[in-house]
C-alpha cells in the first residue's frame, strides 16, 4: 500500500491521532553519546550559500526503538545547532483535536455508513477487526481520515509506532537542551491539503487504500519505505516517489498535487530564511520532501544553494 502509506506518513498530524506517549519518553534515545550502530536512518545533507548554511535531515514520522541513537554525524550536528526545524512540533498539539474536527469529522448529521458504498463497506469491516477498531469508532470520520488511520494502523500492526517517529524525537532533544524550536508550517495547512477534499475523492482515496492494504503484495513492499530509510538510499526513495506518483490513480495524483506541488516549496521557503537569520540551524522534515525533480533540496539548489550530503 505504498501510495496510502506515503500520504500517511508526510502529514504529521496525522501520525499524532495514534500517540499514546509523549515524545519525551523517547527522547533519551536521541541523546545518547555511546557506542553507534554505522547505520541508523535517514540522511543528512548540508546547504551553504553565501555565508548562510543550515543542515537538513530527512525524518519518518513512524519508528521503532532501534531507529535510535541516531549516527554520529547526526548527533554531532543536532549538538552544534543553534535551534531545530521541524514541519510542525509534534508537542503541539493544542488546538488539534478542534482541527480533526473541522477536516475530518461529519458534524453535519452524516455518517461514514451513509456515505460509502455497501461493497466498500464490506470490504472495510475485516480491516476494523484487524485493527481493533470498532464501527462506532470510525462511525463519523470522513473517509480521508478513515484511510489515515488505516494507513498508521497497518503500520503500528506491522511494529512502527508513532511515538518512535524521528520528529518527535528530534523535538524531545530541543527542548531538553534549550534549542528554540521552528515550526514551518502549520497543523491547519497540513490537515486542510486532505479536508478540502470532495466527498468522491474522499472515498476514491478510501478505496485505494483498502485496495491495497488487501493486496499482500502491496502490503509487502510498503515496508519497503522503512528500509529504504534505514539505508539511506535516497536514489531507492526517489524510484519509489517516482513509481507512485506517475500512475493515473487518484492517490498517485494527490501524492504528485499536494505533497510535492503544493508544500516543497513552502518548505524551502521557511528553511531559507531559517538559514539567513540563524546560524547552524537543524532541520528534519519527512525524508520523501527531500527526493526527486521537484524536492526541497532541487528548489534550494535552483535558489543558488550548494547542497553537500553528510551521512
Amino acid at each position: 500500500m505504498l501510495r496510502q502509506i506515503i500520504v500517511t506518513l508526510c502529514w504529521l498530524p496525522l501520525s499524532l491521532l495514534a500517540l499514546t506517549c509523549q515524545a519525551d519518553s523517547v527522547e533519551p534515545a536521541a541523546a545518547q553519546t555511546g557506542a553507534v550502530p554505522a547505520r541508523q536512518g535517514g540522511a543528512l545533507f548540508k546547504i551553504q550559500r553565501a555565508g548562510q548554511s543550515a543542515y537538513v535531515f530527512g525524518t519518518i514520522h513512524v519508528g521503532r526503538a532501534d531507529f535510535y541513537p541516531f549516527d554520529g554525524k547526526v548527533l554531532q550536528a543536532l549538538q552544534q545547532s543553534t535551534s531545530v526545524a521541524l514541519e510542525i512540533d509534534p508537542g503541539n498539539t493544542q488546538g488539534l483535536a478542534s482541527l480533526m474536527t473541522k477536516y475530518g469529522i461529519y458534524t453535519d448529521g452524516k455518517s461514514l455508513a451513509q456515505e460509502l458504498p455497501q461493497p466498500l463497506q464490506n470490504q472495510l469491516n475485516p480491516l476494523l477487526e484487524k485493527y481493533g477498531l470498532t464501527p462506532a469508532a470510525v462511525a463519523n470520520m470522513k473517509p480521508w481520515l478513515l484511510a489515515t488511520v488505516l494507513g498508521i494502523s497497518e503500520y503500528t500492526y506491522q511494529g512502527y509506532l508513532p511515538q518512535y517517529g524521528v520528529d518527535g524525537t528530534l523535538a524531545a532533544f530541543a527542548k531538553s537542551h534549550d534549542k528554540p524550536l521552528v515550526e514551518l508550517e502549520t497543523a491547519e495547512q497540513q490537515l486542510a491539503l486532505l479536508g478540502k477534499l470532495t466527498s468522491t475523492e474522499q472515498i476514491q482515496f478510501l478505496q485505494d487504500s483498502i485496495d491495497e492494504i488487501r493486496d499482500p503484495e502491496k502490503a509487502r513492499r510498503s515496508l519497503q519505505l522503512i528500509t529504504l530509510w534505514r539505508n539511506g538510499d535516497v536514489e531507492g526513495l526517489t524510484a519509489m516517489l517516482a513509481e507512485m506518483t506517475s500512475d493515473d490513480t487518484f492517490t498517485g495524483k494527490f501524492v504528485q498535487r499536494a505533497l510535492l506541488d503544493e508544500r516543497n516549496p513552502g518548505l524551502a521557503n521557511g528553511i531559507e530564511k531559517l538559514a539567513s537569520t540563524t546560524p547552524h540551524a537543524f532541520v528534519g522534515i519527512g525524508m520523501l520532501h527531500l527526493v526527486g525533480k521537484s524536492s526541497v533540496l532541487a528548489i534550494l539548489q535552483q535558489r543558488g544553494y550548494t547542497v553537500t550530503r553528510i551521512y
